[in-house]
């Protein structure tokens, strides 16, 4: 096919894909947000859902294919292509847990270096975990949130030490197991 007749394809496609419902700009309605999207707004913050664009419950494949994650590279596992700050973790194939590091924080501008006490009073309903005994980790502060989400915040007596937001599930077993650390 010439360069003129590939623009012709191209310019073709454009049009129908704009024609599919759902797929074009529609005046009075709001498009639904498609499942690797989240509410979190503004720069640095992580919600329970995730990151703007990046989901907990997403597939690996959905990721993949949207340029927000790669498998290639250092790492243990697959690594956020344009969000340095935060390294997912998975079962079989869905996001399930996201570690932020700083800047990123909650809504409430709770992160990685804020004061227990300041997570306290952001969070009154907070769960104390304990780490299981014998093991390094720190203990933590569970937050449950809405769809069995949560964030936890692990800590060493004084400050926010580890940042993680997703499955509630897969928080607590953090604690008990390890699962998604490296």
């Amino acid at each position: 096919m010439t360069g003129g007749g590939i623009g012709r394809l191209g310019a073709t496609l454009a049009v129908f894909v704009l024609a599919l419902p759902g797929c074009g700009p529609e005046t009075g309605k709001s498009a639904a947000a498609p499942p690797t999207t989240t509410q979190a707004t503004g720069a640095n913050v992580i919600d329970f859902h995730g990151l703007p664009g990046i989901a907990i419950g997403a597939s690996l494949g959905e990721l993949t294919t949207s340029g927000a994650i790669t498998t290639t590279g250092p790492g243990c596992g697959p690594a956020f292509v344009a969000v340095q700050d935060a390294s997912p973790a998975f079962d079989a194939d869905k996001l399930v847990l996201i570690w932020a590091y700083p800047p990123l924080h909650t809504p409430e501008h709770v992160g990685v270096g804020s004061s227990i006490e300041d997570v306290r009073a952001a969070y009154p309903s907070s769960v104390n975990l304990s780490a299981p005994d014998g093991s390094r980790l720190y203990p933590g502060l569970l937050v449950a949130g809405p769809d069995d989400l949560a964030h936890l915040m692990l800590y060493d007596g004084g400050e926010v030490q580890k940042l993680i937001v997703g499955q509630q599930k897969y928080a607590r077993m953090l604690l008990d197991t390890g699962f998604g650390s490296c």
